[in-house]
């Protein structure tokens, strides 16, 4: 296969007898793969929903152009999912996540092999970015980062074969790829200037820009952002503006700094330190090399890894999520393995003189691996002592997240009456409970708090609930409104507290889901209740 070396060196079309050999022994990175893909299955059957995919299960209940806090492709393929077995359970909502995993998995083989003209290397370029936590973790979850990360994967391989054949018909491609990857999450959008940015760095193809074919794939993109704008037009562009305001982060200086550091550790734990330290040499050692000389395959490697280095510069500017920029890892993680495995490499010569590099893959196999047991044993048997984990609450995502919904939704059926709405004041608890509760039942966001979130879009007055009785659920008591906090107790001709739910952990409660039941609702006195606003205040 023709490609080039990391160092810039055209490669015959014959692989050479170090890579047959090297392709001799692929059945080790195969294993591997297999290994990850039944532990994945493990995960799709036998754990329940975390709230962030609970939420997109909800929306799949409503469908519609798009959302709130994101664009729809996920729910569009757990609808179709749910629909094809005709019920929701943990399998179905995550079924189609599971055959993406597999897809991306061979997209990242079959770039990797392209570029490098190694099939071993393209193996272990998939078997890299599997390896990591958030791979392993969740890697068949049903959230926007996994079709993401397929059409990332897809577009990347349209220009893998772009390099390799000089056929700009694959511009499609990466078009269409594009616009899906922005249907699947805002941070798809980076795809076209990320292309832009590659052609333009590249002597060989920056003629493209002339030519009909890369302005056609990129309108093929817009295609698919139509439904984005079309739902926020007819929203008053309600989810642009939240994505706007929890990007702004804190306006401290120190805060921010905070923020910017904070993310910078959250991507040594969702890589495994290792592996991050190698990516992050490649990319060095790589971005001199380019400066050097001109490569194609390497510079297409660097500018698909650009939102790294974008999210970590805007991570000390505003607000960034840790997996915002994972997408970036595709790439840089082929690029990763490309110049650890080449010999005439200066970080694979520095390796060989002063490490051992089978003990330094070793160790950063093992580092990722103990992560992942670690947050697994934790949501299974609890590694913290119960005392700490009730200070803790929410804070602890692993046990809050994992722990006691489905208990709760088994106690909720058992005291629910007939004619009772179920309510919550918080969107994850409404989206928790609807999943969990026998029948999964509609709840209502019920709350006096500013806060927006994609159940007001649903559900912007209360107005249809006077006279109702109401099953309030909630992490807080609900007590009278007082001078420091207003309530929805007043609103409510009586309430009757249900015993509440104890989520239990190492035979101890750690915290309390209260329940009352509010009698005869009534939004308009002695407060109006709703219309619920779209935007936050002071936006």
């Amino acid at each position: 296969m023709r490609g080039y070396s990391v160092n810039g060196t055209r490669q015959s079309e014959e692989i050479s007898p170090v890579r047959q050999i090297d392709d001799q022994r692929m059945w080790i990175p195969i294993l591997c793969l297999a290994a990850i893909f039944i532990w994945r299955i493990i995960i799709t059957v036998s754990v329940n929903l975390i709230p962030d995919e609970c939420s997109y299960w909800t929306w799949s209940r409503r469908m519609d152009w798009s959302y709130f806090d994101n664009s729809g492709m996920v729910a569009y393929l757990i609808r179709l999912s749910t629909e094809f077995f005709g019920r929701s359970t943990p399998f179905t909502v995550r079924f189609p996540f599971l055959l993406i995993s597999i897809i991306f998995t061979f997209l990242i083989y079959s770039t990797g092999t392209r570029l490098s003209g190694s099939r071993r290397i393209g193996l272990l370029s998939a078997l890299f970015f599997n390896l990591t936590p958030i791979s392993l973790l969740g890697g068949s979850s049903a959230v926007h980062d996994n079709p993401l990360l397929l059409f990332w994967a897809l577009s990347l391989w349209s220009m893998s074969k772009l390099v390799t054949t000089e056929n700009h018909k694959y511009f499609y491609l990466a078009g269409l790829s594009a616009g899906l990857a922005i249907l699947s999450k805002y941070t798809g959008a980076l795809l076209l200037p990320v292309i832009l940015l590659w052609l333009l760095s590249s002597n060989r193809f920056r003629s493209s820009l002339a030519r009909k074919e890369p302005w056609i794939g990129a309108l093929v993109a817009t295609v698919f952002v139509l439904p984005i704008l079309w739902w926020n037009f007819s929203h008053d562009w309600a989810s642009f503006k939240h994505i706007l305001f929890i990007g702004t982060g804190y306006s401290g200086f120190w805060r921010k700094i905070s923020d910017g550091l904070g993310y910078q550790l959250a991507q040594i734990l969702i890589i495994s330190p290792l592996f991050f330290i190698s990516v992050v040499a490649s990319i060095f050692v790589a971005t001199l090399a380019e400066l050097r000389r001109d490569n194609d395959e390497r510079s297409l490697l660097l500018c698909f890894g650009f939102p790294l280095f974008l999210l970590a510069v805007m991570s000390f500017k505003g607000h960034a999520e840790a997996n915002w920029g994972v997408m970036g890892y595709v790439s840089t993680g082929i690029l990763t393995i490309m110049i650890f495995t080449d010999p005439h490499n200066s970080l694979s010569r520095f390796f060989h003189s002063y490490l051992s590099m089978r003990k330094f893959v070793i160790a950063g196999v093992c580092a990722s691996i103990l992560l992942v047991l670690i947050v697994v044993l934790h949501a299974w048997i609890g590694l913290l002592p119960a005392s700490v984990e009730r200070n803790l609450g929410k804070n602890d995502r692993i046990v809050w997240e994992t722990l006691g919904w489905r208990g709760l939704g088994k106690y909720l059926a058992t005291v629910m009456e007939e004619g009772d709405v179920l309510a919550s004041d918080s969107y994850q608890n409404c989206a928790l409970l609807e999943f969990n509760i026998p029948g999964q039942p509609s709840v209502r966001y019920l709350s006096p708090w500013d806060r927006p979130t994609q159940f007001d879009v649903w559900h912007r007055s209360y107005d249809d609930l006077k006279g109702k009785n109401i099953l309030f659920v909630s992490s807080k008591p609900l007590k009278p409104s007082s001078s420091v906090l207003m309530t929805i107790y007043e609103n409510f001709s009586s309430v009757e507290p249900i015993p509440a739910y104890d989520v239990m952990y190492h035979g101890e409660s750690i915290r309390k889901i209260y329940i009352y039941r509010g009698h005869n609702f009534d939004p308009f006195e002695p407060r109006r209740l709703g219309p619920r606003s779209l935007f936050y205040s002071g936006l």
